[in-house]
């Protein structure tokens, strides 16, 4: 599957932007996007599947003004669709509803929830109704169901355990039984997606959730990196330090004076990324904050003993959890229902894939590993030769795994016990949104654009 924005490509569009997924149904795109001059134009987008044309464009003007994380924007959680209707989500707006023509049907302001980053959860449909997790900071947290004819409250679920989250929950259908499942902070929980009534809990997450928990092999897969976006339950606070001696070290003593914290000095949460991507360092404004934090004996020089024991109190703060749940829990799953769990190589923001019998996580610095599903042994985990940031989740397309990099690396895989990369396509484009599949289609897209690739 080799493709660039040269060959293979059916048709490309330019869209306005957003990091919300491409949703296909029948001949519709539909996509989320916003005015970045402004943040308060939030455009509804339907794009023709056949010709990438536009089929219509529709906006409403965000009431909130909200601090996003340089990594988010208005525009990031993706829509839903059904077979006449389209359901949008602006956490600085509310729910829209439109048909497949672009009219619109109704609409439910909602309260944008407290966080500090800005939301990106997106709504799921179930039966009549569509319901929406607003996990945010201050008590304020909850589950809503609506119905999908009107809008109006089909019922409400309080999470007061909550602090802000930016998970979507998923419906985990097994035969006749049905739940609803969130991933949040510090707990998965499972509710009755017909009435919002609790069902069970399990805990040992850490605080902050972004990944969608997946099914397969009979069991439900939830996962969530450390704070910082540690992966690995060990922090390797060597390596961060030998980062800053290499940089700031000027007099190469193998210790940081407060002379040498100069500009670009930060406490590194992901070394794995480049120094300029936004989350590679703690932001600072003001060195000698940073200074107190590492400097036990107050002599404000930083030793190589105080970074490491400074590093460590941080890494023992947050640990990275994935676990497999067996269904046929009540109340708290922890001790009868985890199948398994593993405290490495979890994504801090791409989602789980499940396939063929093995789960894939892909982390940044293009480290992916694959287990097998029903054990969690570990099949392998190698870097796929794609660096940088991984913010869209991978996808299966037949026998083949799709990833995209932020860097707009698009890296195609084989399904298998081993890594065997196939090909590597550079679009020269950040690529924030998790691609799509329809009949042999892959419908990619970029910081500007909409591509159909295909044969």
């Amino acid at each position: 599957m080799h493709f660039s924005p040269d060959s293979n490509v059916l048709w490309k569009t330019v869209i306005p932007a957003g990091h919300s997924s491409p949703v296909i149904w029948n001949n519709h795109i539909f996509l989320t996007a916003y005015e970045p001059a402004s943040d308060k134009e939030l455009i509804t987008l339907a794009i023709d599947r056949g010709d990438g044309k536009t089929l219509w464009r529709r906006v409403v003007q965000s009431e909130t003004k909200v601090r996003f994380h340089p990594l988010n924007n208005p525009a990031s959680s993706t829509p839903a669709a059904d077979g006449s209707t389209v359901y949008v989500y602006f956490g600085t707006y509310g729910l829209l509803c439109y048909d497949h023509d672009g009219n619109g049907l109704w609409q439910r302001k909602i309260d944008t929830p407290r966080s500090k980053y800005g939301m990106a959860t997106s709504p799921i449909l179930y039966e009549e109704k569509v319901i929406l997790v607003l996990d945010g900071d201050g008590g304020t947290s909850r589950l809503l169901a609506v119905n999908r004819d009107t809008g109006e409250t089909v019922w409400e679920q309080p999470r007061s355990l909550f602090k802000a989250g930016w998970s979507t929950p998923v419906i985990w259908r097994r035969r006749e039984v049905e739940e609803l499942v969130v991933l949040g902070s510090k707990r998965l929980t499972s509710y009755d997606p017909s009435t919002g009534a609790e069902i069970w809990w399990a805990g040992g997450f850490p605080q902050e959730t972004v990944g969608v928990p997946v099914t397969g092999d009979g069991l439900l897969f939830a996962g969530a990196a450390a704070l910082g976006g540690r992966g690995d339950d060990k922090l390797d606070a060597a390596a961060t330090w030998k980062i800053t001696i290499d940089e700031f070290d000027r007099d190469h003593d193998n210790q940081i004076q407060r002379d040498e914290m100069t500009k670009g000095f930060a406490f590194i949460q992901r070394p794995e990324l480049p120094k300029d991507n936004p989350g590679y360092g703690l932001p600072i404004r003001n060195m000698d904050t940073l200074l107190r934090i590492f400097d036990h004996d107050k002599n404000r020089i930083i030793s190589e003993g105080e970074w490491m024991k400074t590093m460590s109190g941080f890494a023992a703060m947050s640990r990275p959890n994935l676990a497999a749940i067996r269904p046929g829990a009540r109340e708290d799953a922890r001790q009868s229902h985890v199948a398994w769990e593993i405290h490495r190589g979890i994504p801090e923001t791409s989602s789980l894939l499940y396939c063929k019998g093995r789960l894939y996580l892909m982390r940044d610095g293009g480290l992916l590993t694959c287990l097998q599903a029903s054990t969690g042994k570990e099949l392998f985990r190698e870097r796929i030769g794609a660096t940088g940031q991984y913010i869209a989740s991978p996808i299966a397309a037949g026998d083949k795994l799709v990833v995209a990099s932020v860097r707009g690396t698009v890296t195609v895989i084989q399904v298998d016990d081993k890594l065997n990369v196939l090909a590597r396509n550079d679009f020269a484009e950040k690529i924030f949104a998790t691609p799509a599949v329809a009949e042999n289609k892959i419908y990619l897209r970029t910081a500007g654009h909409l591509y159909a690739l295909g044969e």
